[in-house]
């Protein structure tokens, strides 16, 4: 789970985060609160949580999470709509086990229909890299377990888990672009449905940049191999996923992270006067969203307003151009004082 989405989910639980009387508290939370570095865990922090810290660091982020971004709650809080689903990986049954407001689990090991979980340990467990945060070991209740059909996820019959505890790595050790639970490859889905996927992975990281005790600086640097596998799962995903669009077996668009709008115009063959692009992220800047490295301490105020940009920058171009239909009206950023350095 990206920052942005645990942000989301903050929102959620108190809408008046994003506006109303909170005006820019979104942009001042991610630009000023540290939220993984050995700063915003302090002396006190490494005392309380003791060998957790070399041991459990997933907890640890659970528990961060909860105090410093404020994503309390528990998972059955989440609202019914828009409905909400936060992947992870199993290490029990190497499948995506998924939580909702009104389950968990997975169709190897089962589904639970009653979560009773905190937000914040659902948020750490689909962020827990391996090896870098480790896994999240979440305790599972003994009774309410059902066997589900793979095809509809229906429950057929009760059954009983083997174990009482389950650990649980990032969503994207099994898939990084979240589409299993609302796409599979070559079927229509609802045909009222129009599926956006949002792919803010950067690039594979250049060998032998990153370490494991990066974690203490607040950088969620993975293991080498990690990284070229979720690139790879991620290429063959998104590829797919166009593949079905362009067939028109799906309606949606994907935004991929460092396309530019001279990008998209270049692949469309469409042309555009020179000083049109003065209005939009130059390919630096767009190159520089890009490469901002998935971190947990606060970024600047400048890498926030860039980053949000580029993102509406890019939905807004891949809509108006692929589905003018539906997004016929093109819309321009507009800074407002709240979101400026």
């Amino acid at each position: 789970m990206k920052w942005f989405e645990v942000l989301k989910l903050r929102s959620r639980m108190d809408p008046a985060f994003l506006t109303g009387g909170h005006s820019g508290a979104l942009r001042n939370l991610l630009t000023t609160v540290d939220l993984f570095t050995v700063g915003a865990i302090g002396w006190r922090g490494l005392l309380r949580f003791n060998r957790r810290i070399l041991t459990h660091r997933a907890s640890v982020l659970a528990d961060l999470l909860a105090e410093r971004w404020g994503v309390t709650g528990r998972v059955r809080d989440l609202p019914e709509k828009p409905a909400w689903l936060i992947n992870t990986t199993s290490l029990q049954s190497g499948k995506c086990w998924r939580f909702s407001a009104r389950e968990m689990g997975d169709w190897v090991f089962g589904r639970h229909y009653a979560p009773d979980i905190r937000l914040a340990d659902a948020a750490a467990a689909s962020a827990a890299v391996p090896y870098v945060l480790g896994a999240l070991w979440i305790d599972l209740p003994k009774e309410g377990w059902f066997q589900t059909d793979p095809a509809t996820r229906k429950p057929m019959k009760r059954t009983q888990p083997d174990v009482t505890r389950i650990g649980l790595w990032d969503g994207g050790v099994y898939e990084n672009l979240g589409l299993e639970a609302v796409y599979k490859p070559g079927k229509a889905p609802d045909p009222a449905a129009f599926i956006i996927c949002s792919d803010a992975s950067g690039p594979v990281p250049a060998y032998g940049s990153a370490s494991p005790l990066s974690i203490f600086k607040g950088r969620l640097a993975g293991p080498r191999l990690f990284d070229i596998a979720s690139d790879q799962i991620r290429a063959l995903r998104s590829r797919m996923f166009i593949r079905d669009v362009a067939a028109k077996i799906v309606t949606g668009a994907l935004f991929k992270m460092g396309v530019s709008v001279r990008d998209v115009d270049i692949k469309e063959g469409r042309s555009r006067d020179e000083r049109e692009y003065d209005g939009f992220l130059n390919d630096e800047e767009v190159r520089a969203a890009l490469g901002h490295p998935t971190d947990l301490k606060a970024m600047t105020p400048a890498a926030f307003e860039r980053i949000a940009r580029h993102g509406f920058e890019v939905a807004d171009t891949v809509l108006t151009t692929h589905s003018a239909a539906l997004f016929p009206r093109t819309l321009r950023w507009r800074p407002s004082t709240d979101r400026m350095p």
